[in-house]
């Protein structure tokens, strides 16, 4: 189940706590499957386009609970839904973590300068010039 409640500006409570080796592992897994998560608009993954700022791990009683940072191109997006729910399938599907809290992010606020080199790549590719 994916909790998104979370509104945050990167304050003490969303900041990464220090993480165990297989917790960082758990993260490396995270970070891989939301490549697989589209953004509906740009057709391109969040990851590259530099939506996701943090990932990190939280265990309790053996249950793992991946928590992302991420923001969207826009604060108005209304595509948010549709991005939750494919992060939430992204990563239960493909690793230990059993649960998902998103936190939107909001400062820094996102722009072109994040877009990963193969996120660049991949707009040229689809006739945007960036």
């Amino acid at each position: 189940m994916v909790d998104t409640d979370h509104t945050s500006n990167l304050g003490d409570n969303d900041e990464r706590p220090e993480q165990t080796e297989e917790q960082l592992k758990i993260c490396g897994e995270v970070e891989e499957y939301l490549h697989d998560v589209i953004d509906p608009e740009l057709g391109i993954n969040v990851v590259d386009l530099g939506l996701v700022y943090d990932v990190w791990v939280e265990t309790a009683d053996n249950v793992h609970r991946a928590v992302v940072n991420m923001t969207l191109t826009s604060p108005a997006c209304p595509l948010t839904d549709v991005i939750e729910e494919q992060a939430e399938q992204a990563i239960t599907a493909n690793t230990v973590c059993a649960e998902v809290v998103i936190n939107w992010v909001w400062m820094p606020p996102w722009g072109p300068q994040m877009i990963t080199e193969e996120g660049r790549e991949q707009l040229r590719a689809l006739g945007f010039a960036v």
